[in-house]
């Protein structure tokens, strides 16, 4: 296909040059509101924010330059179907896994997943089968579960509808999905992939596989994270006949709004070009600058940027170079301190932080200026805080997640006992609760509180990390058990079928 045309994006511009009288929503009718951020942003932006019923074709249920949009983002990733995403990634895995695992049936999965993935459990009322990641001691970061964890689950769990996997995590940890998607089929089970932060993997040999190069079945990919569209504008992509249009597409109606945002739509279709196009030799450019920034910054005291040598030494099976891990080594801070000195101070926005390191992500949209600021502040940083026999705590909690006990639509769904904190040993949580970023839950409906997770509740607040639970007071949402068994029969014929 030629992947010089934007079908959307032309169809966009002509709507706009047609000189409309607007009498359809949007209210601003094309810009003819006024409001300060309009004055700030630009008129075009508003121009360009149609809805535009005859002209740009519908989200769901395209049949005309959405559809044609759609079949380039296919072609461009390897796919056989591609279904755009105009809120977040989140929305691609609620109906990835609404669309292939039903009430009671079992997927296999990472324990270190996002939150969009817990919260299609609850909605599905699937049973996770939960793999645990391998834990960075020294980072204290959760990477990669290995290929021999997921063979031992599946052989446990014959039954099992999908295996699910990330490519990569957060931090830029790859597993071998090829093989683990090749495991996953031989054993009737689908494979379906979060590539949040994987948008630019596929588009040179110098970065691990993207999934639908290892022949997964879905994939819902962040094309704003790191291939430059507009942010909530993801992809849902599908390869094979495993799971059938019909199914997505009936999903997506659950999630997908009603009113899709063009500019997004029109931002899918732009970034899809430039990949096609640019993405190789643009993400080349990118990785040297990142062997670069890892090189100085590894001259800095108390401060180490760990790649790909490292993850792989530590049983990783390959590691995604675009992601920038700063560890502090000898620092009198810890990396909360460290990424809002950065901003606050430096103007540098980093990715996330946890107690001992901080995140960067490098993307299309890097420069060699940006790198070179953080490289300054972190010189500068370090003139302040380093410490020659500076050591840290290691935070070695005894399990890195809790032990799941209900099904998470069912504890969910169960009645509500709300307790202080410290009181929630052996209570079986209701809530989610993680720090964000990254937004992976801690501790999610159905498992059970221990001393090692409310130690890291209360370390992360104590560190004024950003903590999302339902209540800002260290109370937490827990299954009233006595009431869940007096109830249960109702509980489960009325949530639970």
């Amino acid at each position: 296909m030629d992947q010089s045309k934007t079908p959307f994006l032309d169809a966009l511009k002509k709507y706009i040059d047609d000189g409309i009288s607007p009498f359809d929503v949007p209210g601003h009718h094309m810009g003819n509101a006024e409001n300060d951020f309009k004055d700030y942003i630009g008129e075009l932006t508003y121009t360009a924010d149609v809805n535009a019923p005859r002209g740009l074709d519908n989200l769901n249920h395209p049949s005309g330059v959405i559809s044609e949009a759609e079949a380039l983002m296919a072609d461009c990733y390897g796919a056989d179907e591609a279904f755009f995403l105009i809120n977040g990634t989140s929305s691609g895995i609620l109906a990835m896994i609404m669309a292939t695992v039903k009430a009671h049936e079992e997927i296999i999965l990472p324990r270190n997943v996002h939150k969009s993935v817990i919260n299609a459990l609850i909605i599905a009322g699937a049973i996770p089968v939960f793999v645990m990641p391998s834990f960075d001691k020294n980072l204290e970061i959760s990477n990669q579960p290995r290929i021999e964890d997921y063979e031992r689950a599946i052989k446990r769990h014959p039954n099992a509808k999908a295996v699910f996997v990330i490519n990569p995590t957060y931090f830029g940890a790859n597993n071998d999905i090829k093989t683990i998607c090749k495991i996953a089929h031989d054993n009737g089970m689908l494979c379906l992939a979060d590539e949040a932060h994987g948008a630019h993997l596929g588009f040179t040999d110098k970065l691990p596989i993207s999934a639908m190069q290892a022949d997964c079945d879905l994939s819902a990919v962040s094309m704003h994270k790191t291939a430059g569209a507009l942010t909530q504008a993801s992809v849902l992509l599908r390869k094979g006949n495993r799971v059938s249009h019909y199914d997505v597409f009936k999903a997506l109606m659950v999630v997908n709004t009603t009113s899709p945002s063009n500019l997004l739509i029109a931002s899918l279709d732009s970034a899809r070009k430039y990949m096609a196009l640019h993405g190789k030799e643009k993400l080349n450019e990118i990785i040297d600058l990142g062997n670069y920034a890892r090189e100085e910054i590894n001259r800095i005291p108390g401060i180490k940027a760990r790649g790909s040598d490292y993850f792989i030494a530590n049983g990783e099976y390959q590691y995604d170079s675009t992601k920038l891990v700063i560890e502090l080594e000898s620092l009198t801070i810890n990396g909360f301190e460290l990424y809002n000195i950065l901003r606050d101070e430096y103007n540098v926005q980093m990715e996330l932080a946890e107690q001992y390191v901080i995140l960067g992500i490098l993307a299309i949209g890097t420069k060699k200026l940006h790198l070179d600021n953080l490289i300054h502040a972190l010189k500068e940083i370090s003139k302040k805080y380093y410490v020659a026999d500076r050591s840290y705590p290691k935070y070695h909690y005894d399990t890195p997640f809790p032990k799941m006990v209900m099904r998470p639509r069912v504890a969910y769904q169960a009645p509500l006992k709300r307790v202080p904190l410290d009181d929630a040993i052996g209570l079986i949580s209701k809530e989610s609760i993680m720090i964000y970023p990254p937004g992976i839950p801690l501790i999610i409906p159905g498992e059970k509180f221990d001393q090692s997770i409310i130690d890291r509740i209360k370390m992360y607040k104590k560190t004024n990390a950003t903590v999302l639970m339902d209540y800002d007071d260290l109370t937490v949402s827990t299954v009233d058990y006595d009431q869940y068994l007096a109830n249960r029969d109702a509980v489960e014929d009325k949530f639970d079928d």
